[in-house]
């Protein structure tokens, strides 16, 4: 199997010829009966390369917008590729799932990204040196986090500097609440939610008002959303697989976070994994059986309705490319 980053050339005679390559492509497709991961990847990539090659030729003909035979078939036959990929993906463990994400990324080789993520690469791969707070019960602990989100949502970010600090900070406070997850089912987070959610809002906010440079906010909040997924699928994977449940509902909750990264993460998000979060996200989708055993043992979960989440979460990908 070849790269995905392996570039195909392509030569169209005319739009009626490039349309009929694409069909092509098409009925390769529908002529394979079954397939891996790696050959679903690969298969996604051509689409991805043929399809951007093909709409851009022929949207440089003035047939294309004089009338909509152009734009039909093409769209037409995107539809049936699109319907041949969901056909093939079929019993997907969500080992799959990670190994199609993260090959099909068409962001994986943005050279304009590739200078800011190193440096982001280096920040993020320190911020386990720093401790998490372990003064305090949980409340006192969650209070603490309130005001440090009060207090930034207040001043605001307006440099990479403060951008910087407020990440830093903010994973000391993330990960203090992981390791006590379990001691917070009585504690409300929705503010804690809702604050983080405009401190976000108001980082994307200032690379639009040139405060922040796109890049910067694109790979360091791309990189956090990355980093906090994974350490709560982590975190709660773990609890699973030590027994640590003690109720169907709280069951639910914890089996959610380690699919959060498979469901959550687009194109982008898993471009800015590095080598060490990949082989995490494929430890994770490893795991995954284990924890299911653990639940259904229990009784916690429908069987039959876990089995079919991974195959779930792979057609949710395809529906979106």
């Amino acid at each position: 199997m070849i790269s995905c980053s392996e570039k195909s050339d392509y030569h169209f005679k005319n739009p009626a010829d490039a349309l009929e390559q694409y069909r092509d492509f098409h009925h390769s497709i529908a002529a394979v009966p079954q397939t891996k991961a790696e050959q679903l990847a690969y298969f996604i990539c051509q689409w991805q390369e043929l399809s951007d090659t093909v709409y851009n030729y022929i949207n440089k003909d003035p047939a294309f917008t004089t009338h909509a035979a152009l734009s039909m078939t093409f769209q037409e036959t995107s539809d049936s590729v699109r319907a041949e990929l969901f056909r093939l993906a079929v019993d997907c463990s969500l080992s799959d799932v990670a190994y199609v994400k993260m090959h099909t990324s068409p962001y994986r080789d943005d050279a304009d990204l590739d200078a800011t993520k190193k440096k982001a690469t280096a920040f993020y791969s320190a911020l386990d040196k720093h401790s998490i707070y372990n003064k305090g019960n949980t409340r006192e602990k969650i209070e603490l986090y309130r005001s440090f989100l009060a207090t930034t949502q207040e001043h605001g970010i307006n440099n990479k500097k403060e951008l910087i600090s407020f990440i830093e900070e903010e994973d000391r406070h993330f990960r203090t609440f992981l390791t006590n997850i379990g001691d917070y089912s009585d504690v409300g987070m929705q503010d804690v939610t809702k604050m983080t959610e405009q401190i976000c809002k108001s980082i994307f906010r200032a690379a639009s008002e040139n405060r922040l440079t796109s890049e910067d906010a694109i790979v360091y909040m791309g990189m956090r959303t990355c980093r906090r997924l994974l350490l709560s699928a982590k975190v709660c994977s773990n609890l699973i697989k030590e027994g640590k449940i003690k109720s169907e509902s709280q069951a639910n909750a914890y089996l959610w976070m380690p699919l959060q990264p498979f469901l959550s993460m687009d194109a982008l998000a898993v471009s800015m994994l590095t080598d060490a979060q990949q082989n995490q996200m494929m430890e994770i989708a490893n795991s995954f059986p284990k924890i299911s055993e653990r639940l259904v043992d229990k009784k916690y979960i429908d069987p039959e309705h876990l089995a079919q989440i991974p195959t779930q979460l792979m057609r949710l990908y395809i529906s979106v490319l």
